[in-house]
């Protein structure tokens, strides 16, 4: 009786520790860049919202970027106020390898994002097609 007297205080003070929770907003193992990146970013965007048929086509995706016909990694996330430098890497195009590069995607109050960097410079807005 007085052993489970003494063990009490203990076995209550683990179940108030209890698991460290990842913040709202943020994905576990992600920093809060990344999460900014993919709660904000992520999509498809082309200079028109239908974008069926046009020949710019930017897509957003976790771990990678599509400008056109370039596919890249993302190697690094970098954010200045709004905007995000999006270190790309281990690009390719039509299967050729093509230099990595730096694009800046920034967000505007209209609910576009004005992208800069590895050949474009546009202002897009997202797909709804």
């Amino acid at each position: 009786m007085r052993l489970s007297l003494l063990l009490a205080p203990l076995l209550l003070g683990s179940c108030v520790a209890g698991p460290e929770l990842v913040p709202i907003g943020q994905g576990a193992g992600t920093s809060a860049v990344q999460s900014y990146y993919r709660s904000a970013f992520l999509g498809t965007y082309s200079p028109s919202p239908v974008c069926a048929g046009q020949e710019l086509l930017v897509e957003m995706a976790p771990e990678s970027v599509y400008v056109g016909e370039t596919g890249c990694n993302i190697a690094g996330i970098d954010r200045s106020g709004d905007s995000l430098a999006l270190s790309l890497a281990q690009c390719r195009a039509e299967g050729a390898a093509q230099p990595d590069r730096t694009l800046t995607a920034t967000p505007t109050e209209a609910g576009a994002l004005r992208i800069s960097g590895g050949g474009v410079d546009a202002t897009v807005v997202p797909c709804f097609d």
